[in-house]
């Protein structure tokens, strides 16, 4: 190329850069170039004015950096350190990434910042920025939105549905009044665009236009809005609500459409014509009077209560119609009617024979809507003498013992609750007789509800035969009465009562065929002296009832303060007892059981011992009753069973000869139908053979039911567990029972044992014990044995086995299995 093309094409060039200058330097965006170094290579006037960048800061080559760290330092990146702010944002360009954000500068200016990274011939040669002032536009969509956001506010506020669509059918505007009235799911117009199709075939998919083929109802409501005029109708939807609906075209195509729910003005002719239909056919007398309660109307139902036709009370007060005598005047609700503007009770009502009858009455206060004064009074009236007659007979049916005719709990409390203000009044004294039958229970459960049903109805009969006639007899439910003695002038008069009941129980009582024997446990409290209330009284003669049951039963007990001590105490233990398997309290003593020849080790009784935190050892003799009277005894019972059984099995796995564990159970155990399934459950989890368990149960807990006993014992046996009647000779055994029993030993109680040296009596027995179970062919096990001497006449009397501290006290787990495991190893 000569000089002068090359000075030509030179020209070209520096022209061609003069026209993308000028054209840089007009165009409205601020625009930077920098190079793969981050370098300013490219710029306008506009990129100064964006950033507000000093002309002397901005040069050929200048460091993005540099650029950056000037608004840095002005805040415009916010708190912090500018340098930080520098680093970060240094670090992002060096990424060339494409970016696209919005900034409102400190001056309220907002720019659009669009970047893109610039290759030449394939290598990364720099990155090009556009700022653009979107401080207008922004300004205007925000207008836009402040006047779509007002428009809809007020489609919103309009308490019709609104619907707009535009010459295609599509919905462009609605209210959610429009999906509430028309029920339409929100989710319908989650879908995006919604055309009038849709909608039209969603309704006629759930019936909304009525039966026939949806497709047909949709095509025909579709060619009927494609030839929009205005148009009003209303509609009753199959929900009940009437829309009122008007639809009008518009100018560009479209149509818009307003829902107005009309049910109430539907539903307010029709309650009205109600209204009259109520007031006239109603049974409920309806009176409307003026503001000073002169009676303006009267419906038919007053007539036919009171007899007064309406032109024979039109004029007059009401009050002349009510009774005026004593609470029955209209003075006490007038105040309130004042005040709150309602009243609400029973009043007397005058009929025109002369006579009255009881009404129920509802006064209301219609208050004038423009002034708020008292304008007119609703009365209504509902004769109540047939609920009265109801009501008196649920009270005598509430207040009576259905099985006895007797006063219930409630009749009893309620005439306590009218005796003893009066009593305190006059200064009498008043006996509360708590009775309770002995045995009642086995006579029950043994013979029959029936035979127990037929019992307690002579008892009753017998008590009620023994009082004076101001005396009161009540039955508190099973076997449990409550005699009141008011007016007595000392407590010597209860005494004589309390006699004359013993005396009058004491003669059988036949029932159903079956002649029965029973005596009454009787505690008798005194107020004011043992209480100032009928709650107190009457809890101390049931603590002076339990206390003569205690007492050999068939006995009266006046309260004393030291039963409620005793009382407090048996409380406590119930209290302390219900939280002391959770609390891990319980723990088990093992007394060791041996041949009365050899004295070779046969077995181990189970004993359950009680070590409370802070009273420390409890005797079974406290805790066991409780547990007993309270059920606890139960879960106390399976309690020992497992743990027995465990122990038992690690004896044996730990080298022990398997001996027999013995385990007492006690009635309420026995009574329980699953007592079998507990016990071989015990064996199974613990993996005891059952021919090492025996089971120890009283004479009493089996003679409750014999039959009963005998299949469960039956059952037990079957099991292959060893059975024992524990404490024989203390209770009430029969002969004939006792040897259908399945039983393997009979234990001899300790009582016989202890003077079976000195007391002829008690060697009889022991001695006749042992005959008797020989001749059963049962083993003989004798307990508390405590001297060698009584070891050898028990001994020499054949009987088998021994127990007592003669040998060993109960003994704990480790010392138990040493005393057993020496012994065994001695023999």
């Amino acid at each position: 190329m000569d000089n002068a093309d090359a000075l030509t094409t030179d020209a070209e060039t520096r022209r061609q850069h003069a026209y993308l200058r000028a054209v840089m330097a007009s165009m409205p965006q601020g625009i930077s170039v920098f190079d793969e170094n981050l370098r300013l290579r490219v710029w306008n006037h506009g990129f100064l004015e964006v950033l507000e960048l000093p002309e002397s800061a901005v040069h050929d080559g200048v460091p993005f950096a540099d650029l950056i760290r000037i608004p840095a330092e002005r805040g415009e990146y916010g708190p912090g350190d500018p340098e930080e702010h520098v680093r970060r944002i240094t670090e992002l360009a060096r990424q060339f990434q494409p970016h696209r954000f919005e900034r409102t500068r400190p001056n309220g200016r907002t720019h659009l910042t669009q970047g893109e990274p610039l290759h030449i011939d394939g290598q990364l040669a720099g990155f090009i920025t556009t700022y653009t002032d979107i401080t207008d536009r922004k300004a205007a969509e925000e207008g836009l939105r402040t006047q779509h956001d007002l428009l809809q506010t007020v489609v919103e506020s309009i308490p019709s549905g609104i619907s707009l669509f535009d010459k295609n059918l599509n919905l462009t505007l609605h209210n959610r009044e429009l999906l509430r009235l028309l029920d339409f799911p929100p989710s319908l117009f989650a879908r995006g665009q919604v055309r009038l199709e849709d909608l039209f075939r969603f309704n006629a998919e759930r019936g909304e236009y009525g039966p026939g083929d949806p497709e047909e109802i949709v095509q025909t409501l579709m060619a009927r809005v494609r030839q929009p005029v205005s148009h009003h109708f209303e509609r009753t939807r199959p929900n009940g609500r009437t829309l009122d609906i008007r639809g009008v075209p518009l100018a560009d195509g479209g149509f818009v459409t307003v829902y107005t729910d009309i049910s109430e003005q539907r539903a307010s002719a029709e309650r009205e014509q109600l209204a009259q239909k109520v007031f006239t056919h109603t049974p409920t007398g309806i009176i409307f009077t003026d503001e000073a309660h002169r009676i303006l109307s009267i419906n038919p139902a007053t007539t036919q209560m009171t007899g007064y036709e309406p032109f024979e009370l039109l004029g007059h007060t009401v009050f002349g119609m009510i009774e005026q005598d004593g609470s029955q005047a209209p003075d006490p609700f007038l105040g309130e009617l004042a005040n709150s503007g309602a009243w609400r009770g029973e009043l007397e009502i005058a009929k025109k024979n002369g006579s009255h009858f009881p009404a129920g009455i509802r006064i209301n206060r219609v208050d004038d809507p423009a002034s708020g004064m008292p304008a007119h009074y609703l009365w209504l009236l509902v004769d109540v003498t047939e609920r009265r007659q109801s009501e008196e007979r649920m009270r005598q049916i509430a207040q009576t013992d259905a099985l006895t005719g007797l006063p219930n709990r409630l009749s009893l409390l309620i005439r306590l609750g009218q005796l003893l203000p009066e009593a305190r009044r006059h200064k009498w004294q008043v006996a509360i007789m708590f009775l309770d039958l002995d045995r009642f229970k086995i006579i029950n459960d043994t013979l029959g509800h029936q035979v127990g049903d037929g019992l307690l109805r002579e008892v009753a009969s017998r008590l009620s035969g023994v009082v004076r006639q101001t005396d009161f007899v009540a039955r508190l439910g099973g076997d449990e009465f409550v005699v009141i003695l008011p007016g007595i002038t000392m407590p010597a008069d209860a005494a004589i009562v309390a006699g004359k009941i013993i005396s009058a129980l004491s003669t059988p009582i036949e029932s159903e065929g079956h002649e029965l024997h029973t005596s009454p446990s009787i505690g008798i409290s005194i107020f004011p002296d043992d209480g100032p209330d009928g709650d107190t009284i009457l809890k101390n003669a049931d603590t002076a009832m339990y206390h003569a049951k205690a007492a050999g039963r068939n006995n009266y007990q006046f309260f004393a303060a030291e039963m409620n001590r005793a009382t407090a105490e048996r409380l406590d233990i119930e209290r302390k007892l219900r939280h002391a398997l959770l609390r891990n309290e319980l723990c088990l003593e093992f007394q060791p059981q041996l041949h009365a020849g050899t004295q070779e080790p046969t077995g181990v009784e189970a004993l359950v011992r009680w070590h409370h935190p802070a009273d420390g050892m409890i005797s079974p003799d406290r805790f066991i009753p409780v547990a007993e009277e309270t059920g606890i005894i139960v879960q106390i019972g399976e309690w020992v069973l497992i743990n027995a059984c465990r122990e038992m099995k690690h004896w044996i796995d730990a080298g022990l000869k398997p001996l027999r564990i013995a385990i007492n159970v006690s009635a309420r155990q026995l009574r329980r139908r699953d007592f079998c399934e507990t016990v071989a459950g015990a064996l199974a989890e613990s993996g005891l053979p059952p021919e090492l368990l025996e089971l120890e149960i009283t004479e009493s807990s089996v003679m409750e039911n014999p039959e009963e006993a005998i299949q469960i014992l039956e059952r037990l046996g079957r099991m292959g567990v060893s059975l024992a009647i524990d404490d024989f000779g203390t209770g009430y055994s029969s002969l004939a029972y006792l040897k259908l029993f399945p039983i393997d030993h009979l234990k001899i109680d300790r009582s016989f044992v202890r003077d079976i040296e000195l007391d002829l009596n008690d060697r009889a027995i022991a001695f006749g014990t042992i005959a008797l179970a020989h001749s059963l062919g049962l083993n003989v096990i004798a307990e508390g044995v405590e001297t060698a001497d009584q070891l050898e006449l028990l001994r020499a009397n054949g009987c088998d086995e021994v127990q007592g501290y003669l040998f060993s006290r109960p003994l704990g787990s480790a010392a138990a299995f040493a005393f057993l495991h020496a012994r065994s190893r001695a023999e």
